[in-house]
């Protein structure tokens, strides 16, 4: 039978390189290879640390280079000849890091035109020495590439060193930077924070949770950090219906073993007994284990975007802070429902955790998971459940009540009030998050002070003591008091408070009087002030991603009471500010006349000041209305449509319904009642016969919980039936028993509750709206956003 020879071009090798591979990157590959090697060694010397040093550029650098060098076992001939050749793999498809072949052609090639591999094994007599000129293979249209062998002083050395030269010039300018080379170590501090740190070195997690390798890794003579999580100790817990739930949840899920096809990743069912794989017909099939393990729990800090849970991949983290399980999606419709955060501040959250998926296959560049497959939909029923996490939602759903380790943490921390029901930090008035950021901060850089919890727990206490609510308990650790129990802290045996900001630092969470600005005033201290008791607007945040040079922005969106001036002193409705990262700062002055007297909307003035603020970046791109509009498509929360706005109502009255219950007595509840309409007691029923079937309806009423029933009308009729229990900060900040005029009183209650009236109006009436119609309901929940108190 006749044949023709398919063997690639060398030219390939070259156009690999054209994969768009970051540095990081394509270091992760090099270093892959070398701790797999460290994970398969079955018999490692216990005296000699395992380690691998990176060299990179310096800005004086006239050869720029890349080193990358391992204490590995080495490679043989053979093996060096089948690694390097390309797409081979040495490596099966589960049980290591990476593919050798293909990982380390694409990020050779990435960086530069030419590779030199020296290896040798202790023992052998001389290194083996390989050197990969792409230029040269495409030329001459060969693979064959040189070798020689070099003699070596130290019979007993090991290892292997790859060498990178001839670097890319966009590789070679950005490696130069010294600020990049820190950049890099940063972020494989966060890849490979498990496989650098010690056993048991996490503070907070149980030894289990916590183990790591050891591995150790160097750029540029510089040790690179594994990035901790700064979690809530594993012995503290909070209380939610009788259940005890701690900080952090361990857990460890043997599935069922399955047939795995080392070559393409397929798995079979075991008991098939199977001679080649249904796949791509490899008979290289192995029955492996199938396990889902690590933690899930409860960092000791909120942030908009240092939150979410990391996904492993034998040691390497695939995913860092992704948060696609706080998303319920309908199995019918596919549509994702945001669960988490759910309270306010609404985009900000603290639930961490380290999952190890070994089983579950991932990309060519491991930027992710193949979550197509069957592996990661079994991985996510585990992990969070196949219903709504949120319990009313659920019902309503027909689902019962999520107990994945997902959803038992969710129940537990899903809300941010201070003190110690929710493991927030306060001082006795608010929650001090500004703080707790900073302490974590602490904790990152090595502070002793804020390796364990205690600084954030003192808080804790101290904000349940100060605000008179001294009963309330978290059940972590306690400490014997030394002395007379004169205060709640003393009896914890806690000590005395360190002050809420480190020396030197701005304290935002205290009460302070708003100095006029002075003329010293530095950049810094003017946005401080303009922050300064600032109102986040949350549909306009999170990230926006446009193509080309304009990228990607973490936005923040503050509406200030302090007027703004740009650089040039000049007055401003709004502005916008390059913040570290990618995070992009806008501020509107919200009493500006253009918003006062004119009536124009702030949003669409932040909107555009980020347009601006992206057309900078890239001059002769798209105009500025263009990317405005491009902008406003990626917040959902600026949608004007009758669906959009019902989600937005109801999302509104399920918080306004949870704090109204958290008001309940038992010895009020049944008079709350009875005060209401009958049109809204029989919807209240209604609605809750519908949800729940076996809900006993009469103890509801006794309990306060037919509260979580009510439509706006019954919210709007309950507020006028106990003013007192719901304004004055309860539940709205509108101002009522303070004033002694009956005419005033009523006008302070009306102003709460006409919103809930024309809220009620938009729902019950199913006809096409208008444009005003649909403004008008905006409108009505942008004046309810600024008067209900947040849970903070």
């Amino acid at each position: 039978m006749e044949q023709i020879d398919l063997t690639p071009s060398p030219q390939l090798l070259e156009a690999l390189g054209d994969i768009p591979y970051k540095p990081w990157q394509c270091l992760a590959e090099l270093i892959d290879n070398s701790f797999d090697d460290f994970l398969s060694d079955p018999d490692p010397d216990p005296k000699e640390a395992r380690s691998v040093s990176i060299t990179l550029p310096k800005a004086t650098s006239v050869d720029p280079q890349v080193t990358v060098i391992d204490n590995g076992r080495g490679m043989g001939l053979e093996m060096l000849q089948s690694a390097l050749r390309a797409g081979y793999s040495g490596k099966r498809r589960y049980g290591s890091l990476g593919l050798f072949g293909m990982g380390f052609n694409i990020a050779t090639a990435r960086l530069g035109n030419l590779t030199e591999v020296r290896t040798t094994r202790a023992g052998d007599e001389s290194w083996l020495v390989v050197e990969i000129d792409l230029r040269r293979l495409a030329r001459n249209d060969s693979y064959a590439a040189p070798l020689r062998r070099e003699p070596k002083k130290d019979p007993t050395a090991h290892g292997t060193e790859v060498t990178v030269r001839r670097l890319r010039d966009d590789i070679a300018e950005e490696l130069r930077r010294p600020q990049r080379h820190a950049a890099i170590r940063r972020e494989l501090g966060r890849v490979y924070s498990y496989l650098l740190r010690a056993e048991g070195s996490v503070p907070g997690l149980p030894n289990g949770a916590a183990a790591g390798r050891g591995f150790q890794l160097k750029v540029n003579d510089k040790s690179v950090s594994p990035r901790l999580p700064c979690v809530w100790d594993h012995t503290r817990s909070v209380t939610r219906e009788g259940r005890e739930i701690p900080a952090v949840l361990t857990l460890d899920t043997e599935l069922t073993p399955a047939l795995a096809c080392m070559d393409c990743g397929h798995w079979h069912r075991a008991d098939l007994n199977l001679d080649r794989c249904a796949e791509c017909e490899s008979e290289d099939l192995q029955v492996r284990e199938r396990r889902i393990h690590g933690w899930i729990g409860v960092q000791r800090y909120l942030d908009e975007t240092d939150f979410g849970i990391d996904f492993l991949r034998n040691g390497r983290k695939i995913r860092l802070n992704d948060r696609s399980l706080f998303s319920w999606e309908h199995p019918e419709t596919g549509a994702l429902v945001p669960e988490y955060p759910v309270d306010i501040p609404a985009t900000q959250g603290r639930i961490v955790g380290e999952i190890h998926l070994d089983h579950v296959p991932v990309g060519y560049q491991k930027l992710d998971f193949n979550r197509e497959s069957r592996e990661w939909r079994t991985a996510v029923a585990q992990l969070r459940g196949d219903g709504p996490m949120r319990a009313r939602k659920a019902k309503d759903l027909g689902y019962g009540e999520n107990q994945s380790p997902l959803g038992l943490i969710f129940k537990g921390y899903q809300e941010n009030r201070p003190g110690a029901r929710c493991l927030i930090p306060g001082n006795g008035d608010k929650a001090i998050h500004d703080s707790a950021r900073t302490w974590g901060k602490n904790f990152h850089t090595g502070m002793a002070e804020y390796i364990s919890d205690e600084v954030w727990f003192r808080h804790v206490v101290a904000h349940d003591e100060e605000h008179g609510n001294g009963t309330g308990k978290a059940s972590g650790r306690r400490r014997p008091a030394s002395g007379p129990p004169t205060s709640l802290g003393a009896r914890l045996g806690l000590g005395p408070l360190p002050s809420t900001a480190p020396t030197g630092a701005k304290k935002d969470d205290e009460a302070q009087p708003d100095p006029d600005p002075v003329e010293t005033e530095t950049e810094e201290q003017r946005f401080d002030r303009y922050r300064r008791g600032a109102r986040k607007l949350l549909d306009l945040a999170g990230e926006v991603s446009l193509p080309g040079r304009l990228g990607r922005r973490q936005v923040t969106v503050y509406e200030t009471a302090h007027p703004l001036r740009d650089d040039r002193d000049r007055d401003a409705p709004s502005l916008a500010r390059l913040g570290a990262g990618n995070s992009l700062e806008v501020y509107v002055y919200g009493d500006h006349a253009v918003f006062r007297q004119f009536g124009r909307d702030p949003r669409d003035y932040a909107l555009m000041e980020i347009a601006q603020t992206l057309q900078a970046t890239e001059p002769d791109g798209p105009k500025a209305t263009t990317i405005a509009a491009d902008v406003t498509q990626q917040f959902p929360g600026q949608r004007v449509t009758d669906s959009a706005l019902r989600d937005r109502i109801e999302t509104l009255l399920d918080h306004v319904r949870r704090r109204m219950r958290l008001q309940a007595r038992t010895d009020e509840s049944v008079g709350w009642w009875t005060a209401l309409p009958d049109s809204c007691q029989l919807q209240a029923e209604r609605a809750a016969g519908r949800a729940d079937s076996a809900l006993d309806w009469r103890e509801a009423i006794k309990t306060g919980k037919f509260v979580d029933h009510l439509d706006a009308s019954g919210v709007a009729a309950l507020i006028r039936a106990a003013p007192g229990r719901f304004l004055d900060g309860s539940v709205f900040s509108t101002t009522w028993a303070s004033w002694s005029d009956a005419d005033t009183k009523e006008r302070q209650v009306a102003q709460v509750t006409r919103p809930f009236e024309i809220l009620h109006e938009f729902m019950v009436e199913q006809g096409r709206k208008s444009r005003l119609e649909l403004s008008l309901a905006r409108i009505t929940l942008d004046m309810l956003d600024v008067i209900i108190t947040r849970l903070e």
